[in-house]
C-alpha cells in the first residue's frame, strides 16, 4: 500500500470523489517567532473550498494522521502527471 511519507509528502496526496486531502507546511505568528515550521493536513473541496484543516509541529504526525484518516483514499502521486509543459502539472 502506497502511503505519503517524509520522502513524498510535497508532491503526494489522497482523492475522493471531489475531496483531497494534503499536507502543506506554514507558520502561525507564535511559530515565526521560534523561528519554526508547522505541517498541516487540509481536506479541500474541488480543490478550492477548504473543508478541514489541522496543525501539527512535526511531519511524522502529520503522515500518520493523514494515513490513517485518509490512507483509504486514492493514492496520487502528482509528479506522474501527463502532459506537457508547466500549465499541464498536475502539482500547480
Amino acid at each position: 500500500m502506497q502511503c505519503v511519507n517524509s520522502e513524498n509528502w510535497t508532491f503526494c496526496r489522497y482523492q475522493n470523489d471531489v475531496f483531497l486531502a494534503m499536507i502543506s507546511f506554514g507558520a502561525d505568528p507564535e511559530s515565526i517567532k521560534e523561528d519554526r515550521l508547522e505541517y498541516y493536513v487540509t481536506v479541500l473541496e474541488n480543490e478550492e473550498k477548504e473543508i478541514f484543516q489541522q496543525s501539527f509541529d512535526n511531519l511524522a504526525d502529520a503522515c500518520l494522521y493523514l494515513n490513517a484518516n485518509y490512507g483509504d483514499w486514492t493514492f496520487e502521486d502528482q509528479t506522474a502527471a501527463t502532459g506537457s509543459g508547466c500549465s499541464s502539472c498536475a502539482a500547480h
